[in-house]
């Protein structure tokens, strides 16, 4: 469970190590022009960073790089969707060294 997105549960099942889980998180963000921020999704199509990866996958993810992904996603609160998309897929890459 994470403490910036209570709605998801823990799980048994192997996951993500931390490298792996910034780098298919970086994938789903990628494959959209815009992030919500505070909440995995707002049922109308659009999500968050970790929401954006968990509408493509249910593979349980590292808990670490979860909180830390979540934490930037919300460090923009004020700004536009887009913004805040081209914000966190340019610190995604350096993370993943792309």
């Amino acid at each position: 469970m994470s403490s910036l997105r209570p709605t998801l549960i823990p799980s048994n099942q192997p996951g993500l190590e931390y490298e792996a889980t910034y780098f298919r998180v970086y994938q789903a963000v990628a494959n959209r022009r815009s992030l919500i921020h505070g909440r995995l999704e707002d049922h109308r199509g659009k999500y968050c960073a970790i929401g954006s990866y968990f509408s493509e996958s249910l593979m349980p993810i590292n808990t670490r790089a979860l909180e830390e992904i979540a934490a930037y996603n919300d460090s923009f609160p004020k700004l536009t969707p887009q913004k805040r998309w081209r914000k966190v897929i340019q610190w995604l890459k350096i993370k993943v060294k792309l």
